[in-house]
């Protein structure tokens, strides 16, 4: 009885492994097909900005609304300061006390785009200016250009539940500093309310 015991657990262990072997890791390609659904989204975040100086990280708070076809995104930081940025196709406009205030230097215009990339993680784009190498449900994003001053890293951590939602970005500078979004309540495909981006 004993000997037909561990015959039948050997045989199911080995079932249970060949079939984990066939099991499909998810690629990038697998991601970006799941991120071409997201046509809307709104989420809460939360920004830390760890910085060697301080000896407490600086934190704010606020909300995100991304209207993919339209290319609009309104970045609104609700504490400490009520402040952001409004992007519309190339156009970015910071956002203070209710105020559009366009910015309309290049620097503005290259921001904005790269904001959409970013967004809608746009991998084709990205690949040409980082290194991307996919850990599970954690990709990371090393620059091409070894002399790069502003980033050292990139890491964007994908839900385990629903592979479409960022769940946090931390954004290492070569300096040891680092910057950390964590993300909530967030909604796929919602009805945007109407002058979100006005």
């Amino acid at each position: 009885m004993k000997k037909l015991f561990w015959t039948f657990l050997s045989i199911v262990l080995i079932c249970l492994s060949v079939s984990a072997q066939h099991v499909k890791k998810p690629s990038l390609q697998d991601y970006a097909a799941r991120l071409k659904e997201v046509k809307t989204l709104t989420s809460n975040f939360v920004e830390e900005k760890h910085l060697a100086l301080l000896s407490q990280p600086m934190q704010s708070t606020g909300t995100l609304n991304f209207d993919k076809d339209a290319q609009k995104l309104r970045w609104q930081y609700k504490t400490p300061f009520e402040n952001g940025f409004l992007i519309e196709k190339n156009r970015i406009s910071r956002l203070k006390n209710s105020q559009k205030q366009p910015i309309q230097n290049a620097m503005g215009r290259l921001m904005a785009g790269q904001m959409l990339q970013w967004l809608t993680l746009d991998f084709d784009t990205l690949s040409k200016t980082y290194l991307i190498t996919l850990n599970g449900q954690e990709i990371i994003f090393t620059p091409r250009d070894k002399n790069n001053q502003a980033v050292k890293l990139i890491t964007v951590w994908l839900d385990e539940k629903d592979s479409r939602i960022v769940h946090r970005v931390k954004m290492d500078n070569p300096n040891g500093d680092f910057v950390l979004w964590r993300f909530s309540d967030t909604k796929l495909n919602p009805q945007l309310q109407d002058g979100v981006f006005l």
